[in-house]
């Protein structure tokens, strides 16, 4: 095994902004290893799987998006922290007993884009305005998993950031500039103060290692 290969499986499309925070996660805990990440984006299929099914998702994402390693994404939609092992639970006990050793689960709370209000320079790129100099209200970090819709207030801060208005600001691809906070940071270590983020980048960790092992590497 020259590389290991990691597919992830997300509510949408929106979610393959998680292949960034992966992929930091990974080099960062084994820069030797090689690894890659794919995005199962079962659009693309004639008959894709129903998201309610979670082990015929794994199934397609083994069959058209090959995997040594499948990472499986759920928002805890929720503030409660306790969410995240009960997401995880829900997860695991509809897969194949087969999967479960190559089946880890990302669960942000409250949602994925909680995970990008941390660099007000990344939001500063990815509006496009580098120059904006006025405050960014960010959350601090104690307060991050509090924020009660992440994703409007992300988009909200982008549209500010931006400077635009009027016809400019109504063009403002919003959704794709929050794909480009989540490539411009370079730094996502301070997520480690969340537990939620921890217990992903554990179970990355564990997993990635038992691989290694399983595979006498």
């Amino acid at each position: 095994m020259s590389e290991i290969k990691i597919t992830l499986i997300g509510d949408g499309s929106s979610d393959k902004i998680l292949t960034i925070v992966s992929k930091w996660v990974l080099d960062n805990k084994f820069p030797q290893l090689h690894t890659s990440i794919s995005f199962a984006d079962f659009r693309q299929l004639k008959n894709p799987p129903d998201k309610s099914n979670i082990q015929k998702q794994i199934e397609f994402a083994k069959r058209y998006y090959p995997f040594d390693l499948l990472i499986y994404h759920r928002d805890a939609e929720t503030t409660d922290i306790n969410m995240v092992e009960t997401r995880k639970k829900e997860v695991l006990e509809q897969i194949e007993e087969k999967h479960k050793n190559i089946v880890i689960c990302v669960i942000p709370v409250k949602m994925m884009e909680t995970w990008l209000l941390i660099n007000k320079e990344a939001i500063k790129k990815a509006a496009g305005n580098r120059n904006f100099k006025e405050k960014i209200d960010l959350p601090s970090i104690n307060c991050l998993e509090k924020t009660p819709n992440p994703k409007d207030k992300l988009i909200e801060i982008l549209k500010t950031v931006s400077g635009l208005t009027g016809r400019k600001l109504s063009k403002f691809k919003a959704h794709q500039a929050v794909h480009y906070v989540a490539e411009n940071i370079s730094d996502y270590s301070v997520l480690r103060k969340l537990n939620a983020f921890r217990i992903f980048e554990n179970d990355l960790k564990g997993a990635i290692q038992n691989l290694l092992t399983t595979h006498n590497l």
